[in-house]
């Protein structure tokens, strides 16, 4: 018998769904994990989106773009060990 993950994970790729399952996973777990490594900037640093191996990190201000940059490395660790992503390449803080 199968269990649920691996049930749900052949449902999304049978449906051609699972590669947005994954990005919104990764978004939403890169914005939890922004907010708590810098919380003086949570209105300021906005997960965008994340596609074809780029987190895309929205700054208000270059201060905001510059921490969220210096912390980039640790996030895609974070990312790699608790969303298993393998695609994950880079972190691209833009200002808006």
């Amino acid at each position: 018998m199968d269990h649920i993950g691996s049930l749900l994970t052949k449902v999304l790729k049978k449906r051609g769904l699972y590669k947005h399952a994954e990005a919104s996973l990764i978004v939403q777990q890169s914005q939890e994990w922004l907010t708590k490594k810098l919380p003086k900037f949570i209105r300021d640093l906005r997960v965008v989106s994340f596609k074809d191996g780029t987190l895309t990190v929205s700054c208000t201000n270059s201060i905001a773009a510059q921490e969220c940059q210096q912390v980039s490395h640790e996030l895609m660790q974070y990312l790699a060990s608790e969303c298993g992503t393998k695609g994950l390449e880079g972190v691209r803080c833009t200002r808006d």
